[in-house]
C-alpha cells in the first residue's frame, strides 16, 4: 500500500528546502538580476565606446589639434608667445595648454578614448570580418541565385560531376578559390575573390591603436605627472647648465623619450640637452658627449643660409667609444637609440673688442674692453650701474641695395653688427644694435645704431656722422668740448668779443652777458638739442616776444656752434684760415642735426664694435623617441589597409548544378560584389561567355 499522503511525497523541492537554503535562494536570484544589470550597463557603455559616431568626433577633434600643433610653433619660450599674441591670448592659449598640445592632459584623455574606441571597435567587428573572409557561404538556394541582379542558367551534356570540375577550373583561370557541396545529387559551389577586403577593416584599426601607443609612450606626459608629484620642477631663472639644481635636472636614464636642444660652440663638448617645458626648461643628460670640431657655413647672394654643417665627434660615456661624423640639414646622425640633428647655428660666445663713447653730460668718457658674446657686464653710468648684455653678434648683414639698379647688384652687405642690451637696476632694458662699419647715406658716411624699447617694436635709428679718418673722434671731441664748461666760457666770451667788434666800444657787461647766453644755450641745446631750447623759450618768455627771442636765440646759438666746431678742427690740425670746405661745411651741418636728436637715443653711451675674434655655435636638436618604430609599423598596416578597403574589391560567385530529367545537368550561376557593381557586372558577363561556349543556353 502506498504512502500518497506523506508530507515528504506531496511536498514541493522548495516547501522541503531548509529556511537556509531558501535564504540562499534567494541570493542568487538577486545576484542574477545584478548580473544582468550589469551586463546590460555594459553593453551600453561598449556600444557607446565602439560606435561610429564617438570614433569619427575623436578623429575631428585629434585632427584639429594636431593641425593647431603643426602650425603654432611649440614649446617655445613664453615670452616669444607674449610678443606675438599679446597678453589676451596668451593667456587663452596656455590655458588650452597649446603651447605643448601633444603632451596636453586632454590631448593624452582623446589619444586614450581614441585608443579604447578603436579596441572595442576590433573586439566587437573582427571576428565577424574574420568570418567572412574564411567563409564560402554554400548554403544558398536557386530561387535566391535567379533573384539576383547578374545571374544566368545553362544545361549542360555532361553530369553534374563532370560540370562542376569544369566551372571550377575555369572559376580558377579567373582568380576565384571554390568550394563544393554535393548534397543528394544536387552540387553547390561557392566561390571567392577579393576575401582580403575583410582584412583592410582589422588592419586600419590595428594601425590606429599602433600609432595611438606609440604617441603614448612618446609623449612627455609622465614628466607633468612628476611636476605634479612634486618631485620636478622646471628651472625658470637664466642659468648656466651647471647651476641648475637636481629638482631640474633629468638622469640619463630616467626619460624614456624627449626631444631637446643643444649648441655647441666650436672645440667645446657638451653632455647635456636643454627640454623646453612652459616658461621653464629642464636638463637632460645624455650618455654620451658631443664635440664640435668644425662648423661651415654657405649662404645665398640674399646672405640667407644655403647649407651647414657640422663635423663631430660622439663619446660614450661608459664604454669610451668615439665616433667622427659630419651632421648637415635633412641627413641627421644615428646613433643607438638618439637621432643628432643639424638645426641651427648660432654665435659661439665670439669675443667682442669694444668702445663705449660717453653720451652723458660731462666730460668725454672712453671706455675700452673686451667682452664675450652671451656674457654681462656692469657699467657705471650717472645714473647708476647698468647691466650691458651682449646678445647676438653678426659677422655679415645682407640686405637689398636701394640703388641696385645704379650698382647693378641686388644686395649690399652692411658688415658686422651687434645686438645688446643694456639693463637698469629696476630690470627694464633697452635694445640696441651696432654696426661695425660705417654706411653710406647721400655719399657720406655715417655710424649706424638702432634702438627699441622692446623686441615688438621697429628699431630707431640714430645716425653718427663719419669724420674725415672714417671714425667718431670729431663727433665726440665736439660734444667733449660742449661739456667743458671752462673751455666752453672761454669761446662763448670770444665769440661774443668778436660779434661786437662792430661796436666802436663794446661795453665789458654786454660781452659777459652775451656770453652767458651763448654759453647756456650750447649748455640746452647739449642736453637735448632744438627741443630743449625751444622749451625753454615757451617757459621763460611771453607769448607775444617768442618770436623775436626765438629769432635771435637761434643765430647766437648757430654762432657759438659754429666757434665750437671751429675750435675743433684746429686741435685736429686743420687749416681754417682760408675758410672751411664743403665737405667740412656738410659735416658740421649733419653732426648738428645729429645732436639735435641724440636726446632721443637715451642712452648713456654709445658703443663701437673695434675688433672682434669670431666663433660659431651649431645647434643640435636631439631626440628619444622608441615609439617611432611602432609609428612606422602603423603606417606599413595604415597602407596595406587602406589599400585592401578601396583597391581590392570582394567579389561572390555562387553556381547550383542539379541533374536535368535527361543525361544532362541543369546548372544556375549567380554572383555579386561589395562595390564597383559595374565592374563585377562585366567580369560576370565574361564568365557567362566562357559557360555560353561550353554549355547551351537555358
Amino acid at each position: 500500500m502506498s504512502n500518497k499522503n506523506s508530507p515528504e511525497q506531496q511536498d514541493s523541492p522548495e516547501q522541503q528546502k531548509s529556511p537556509e537554503q531558501s535564504e540562499n535562494a534567494s541570493e542568487q536570484v538577486e545576484r542574477k538580476r545584478a548580473n544582468r544589470k550589469e551586463h546590460g550597463v555594459s553593453k551600453v557603455l561598449l556600444s557607446f565606446l565602439g560606435s561610429m559616431e564617438l570614433a569619427i568626433s575623436l578623429f575631428v577633434v585629434v585632427g584639429i589639434a594636431s593641425i593647431i600643433g603643426t602650425i603654432l610653433q611649440q614649446n617655445q619660450a613664453y615670452n616669444s608667445y607674449i610678443v606675438k599674441f599679446g597678453p589676451f591670448w596668451f593667456e587663452v592659449f596656455r590655458s588650452l595648454e597649446l603651447f605643448d598640445i601633444y603632451s596636453s592632459w586632454w590631448f593624452v584623455i582623446l589619444l586614450g578614448f581614441l585608443l579604447v574606441s578603436t579596441s572595442v571597435c576590433i573586439y566587437h567587428y573582427a571576428p565577424f570580418m574574420i568570418r567572412e573572409w574564411r567563409q564560402f557561404r554554400l548554403n544558398v538556394s536557386s530561387k535566391s541565385l535567379k533573384l539576383m541582379h547578374s545571374s544566368g542558367s545553362w544545361l549542360s551534356q555532361n553530369s553534374p560531376e563532370d560540370t562542376a570540375q569544369i566551372i571550377q577550373g575555369k572559376l580558377a583561370n579567373g582568380g576565384y578559390q571554390s568550394r563544393l557541396k554535393n548534397e543528394q545529387g544536387t552540387i553547390t559551389i561557392a566561390a571567392k575573390k577579393g576575401a582580403a577586403n575583410r582584412l583592410g577593416y582589422i588592419f586600419t584599426h590595428g594601425a590606429i591603436i599602433v600609432i595611438c601607443l606609440s604617441a603614448l609612450y612618446d609623449g612627455n606626459f609622465n614628466l607633468k605627472l612628476r611636476e605634479v608629484a612634486g618631485q620636478l620642477k622646471p628651472e625658470t631663472k637664466d642659468l648656466f647648465a651647471s647651476q641648475v639644481p637636481d629638482i631640474s635636472r633629468l638622469k640619463a636614464d630616467e626619460n624614456h623619450a624627449f626631444r631637446g636642444s643643444a649648441n655647441v660652440p666650436e672645440g667645446s663638448t657638451t653632455g647635456l640637452v636643454f627640454l623646453q617645458m612652459r616658461n621653464g626648461f629642464l636638463v637632460q643628460e645624455l650618455p654620451f658627449t658631443i664635440t664640435l670640431n668644425d662648423f661651415r657655413i654657405e649662404h645665398y647672394e640674399s646672405g640667407m643660409p644655403k647649407s651647414f654643417e657640422s663635423d663631430i665627434i660622439i663619446e660614450d660615456k661608459e664604454s669610451g667609444e668615439q665616433i667622427s661624423k659630419t651632421i648637415a640639414v635633412n641627413h641627421p646622425l644615428i646613433y643607438k637609440d638618439f637621432a643628432i640633428y643639424q638645426a641651427s647655428f648660432d654665435d659661439g660666445g665670439s669675443i667682442m673688442d669694444l668702445q663705449a663713447w660717453s653720451l652723458e653730460n660731462d666730460m668725454q668718457k672712453i671706455m675700452q674692453f673686451k667682452q664675450v658674446v652671451g656674457e654681462s657686464k656692469v657699467i657705471p653710468t650717472n645714473k647708476g650701474d647698468m647691466k650691458l648684455e651682449l646678445v647676438e653678434f653678426k659677422a655679415s648683414n645682407v640686405q637689398p641695395d636701394p640703388k641696385a639698379e645704379e650698382t647693378g647688384r641686388k644686395f649690399k652687405n652692411m658688415g658686422p653688427s651687434l645686438t645688446f642690451r643694456l639693463r637698469d637696476s629696476s630690470g627694464q632694458a633697452k635694445e640696441f644694435i651696432n654696426y661695425m662699419l660705417p654706411v653710406a647715406q647721400e655719399g657720406r658716411s655715417f655710424f649706424l645704431s638702432g634702438v627699441r624699447n622692446n623686441t615688438s617694436e621697429p628699431f630707431r635709428y640714430l645716425f653718427i656722422p663719419a669724420d674725415d679718418d672714417i671714425s667718431l673722434k670729431r663727433f665726440f671731441d665736439f660734444r667733449s668740448l660742449l661739456n667743458n664748461q671752462q673751455e666752453m666760457r672761454r669761446i662763448a666770451e670770444k665769440t661774443a668779443k668778436l660779434s661786437l667788434q662792430s661796436s666802436k666800444a663794446p661795453d665789458t657787461q654786454i660781452v659777459t652777458q652775451m656770453a652767458i647766453i651763448m654759453q647756456r644755450l650750447a649748455e640746452l641745446f647739449n642736453q637735448g638739442g632744438v627741443d630743449r631750447v625751444m622749451n625753454d623759450i615757451n617757459e621763460k618768455v611771453p607769448e607775444d616776444k617768442r618770436q623775436d627771442v626765438m629769432d635771435s636765440y637761434f643765430k647766437v646759438l648757430q654762432t657759438i656752434l659754429g666757434t665750437v666746431y671751429l675750435e675743433v678742427l684746429q686741435k685736429e690740425g686743420v687749416d681754417i684760415s682760408n675758410n672751411i670746405t664743403p665737405v667740412q661745411e656738410q659735416y658740421y651741418d649733419d653732426l648738428v642735426n645729429t645732436m639735435g636728436i641724440l636726446a632721443n637715443y637715451n642712452a648713456p653711451f654709445f658703443l663701437q664694435i673695434k675688433s672682434f675674434e669670431h666663433k660659431e655655435a651649431s645647434g643640435f636638436q636631439i631626440t628619444k623617441s622608441p615609439g617611432k618604430d611602432l609609428v612606422y609599423l602603423g603606417c606599413v598596416l595604415l597602407c596595406i589597409g587602406i589599400v585592401l578597403m578601396f583597391y581590392v574589391a570582394h567579389k561572390r560567385i555562387w553556381i547550383i548544378i542539379e541533374s536535368d530529367t535527361g543525361a544532362g545537368s541543369m546548372i544556375i550561376a549567380a554572383g555579386s560584389g561589395d562595390r564597383h557593381q559595374k565592374e563585377f557586372a562585366l567580369e560576370f558577363q565574361a564568365l557567362s561567355q566562357l559557360l555560353d561556349k561550353q554549355f547551351s543556353k537555358n
